[in-house]
């Protein structure tokens, strides 16, 4: 076992602190949200529903979330646990960052989240989104490529 340098003194700010809040998937399998916070910028890491529920109970838990303080959405691949609330996020709260993915993840996500639509209101409920929300998010989201870096606001 490493022992920890005595010397070592705690950082007087928080300017190198590195926020990291999960807000589904922390204990479970199923609305994968994470967000980053560090140095004043904000980002989510995907956006998911969990399958096993339904209505607003499948969202991730965006309670205590600033939600038009975040800079940048990342969706890394196009499975529902992963990528399913992005339409709700984009057309019923005040987000107002970028969304990024690659090429193939948004063409997949737009023919999943059209079945998606139908399934989730089930018989008597209403789902999420309608497609006007899902084509609305669509729009919002730009394609990067593999291995492409870019620059947001001081993220990279």
């Amino acid at each position: 076992m490493k022992r920890k340098n005595p010397e070592a003194t705690p950082l007087e700010d928080d300017a190198h602190k590195v926020e990291i809040t999960p807000l589904g998937a922390g204990q479970e399998v199923g609305r994968s949200c994470i967000m980053l916070k560090y140095a004043g910028k904000s980002v989510m890491l995907d956006c998911g529903i969990h399958p096993g529920y339904s209505g607003e109970s499948c969202l991730p838990f965006f309670d205590n979330t600033e939600m038009d303080e975040i800079d940048v959405m990342l969706v890394t691949h196009f499975h529902l646990d992963h990528c399913a609330a992005v339409p709700y996020v984009t057309g019923k709260t005040p987000f107002k960052g970028r969304i990024f993915m690659t090429h193939p993840t948004k063409a997949i996500c737009g023919t999943l989240l059209k079945d998606f639509i139908k399934l989730s209101g089930g018989k008597d409920g209403e789902p999420l989104y309608n497609q006007s929300h899902l084509y609305g998010a669509l729009d919002k989201s730009e394609v990067l490529d593999f291995h492409q870096t870019i620059e947001v606001n001081g993220i990279k």
